[in-house]
């Protein structure tokens, strides 16, 4: 979740070159193309090819900003102690989440 969260923060300034989040997420091109790949695939990146496809960028779209404040949010108020293990973990979560804050899956009592 860490990863995925520090990819979409690279790409939140703006359109992001994959050399340049590859630098400041601090990974791999391997483990860097499958995360991209999922991603996009997740909609949360959108990929824009430049130059004839030979030049790609990266943008964040309206649902991957959604998730970094839920992240930033859930980070900030459990104080660094979330861990989310796959991918479908994520989905589970922002289906719970609303606008106003995550939904108890179970009742408090």
């Amino acid at each position: 979740m860490e990863m995925v969260c520090d990819i979409l923060k690279v790409v939140s300034v703006g359109p992001t070159k994959p050399t340049h989040i590859l630098y400041k997420a601090n990974m791999s091109w391997k483990v860097l193309s499958s995360y991209l790949d999922f991603l996009t695939s997740s909609e949360m990146l959108e990929r824009e090819d430049q130059e004839g496809g030979k030049r790609s960028t990266y943008q964040l779209t309206q649902k991957g900003r959604k998730i970094l404040r839920l992240y930033d949010g859930l980070k900030e108020s459990l104080n660094g102690t979330i861990s989310l293990e796959t991918a479908d973990d994520l989905d589970r979560m922002v289906e719970r989440a609303t606008p106003i804050g995550p939904q108890m899956s179970v009742p408090p009592w």
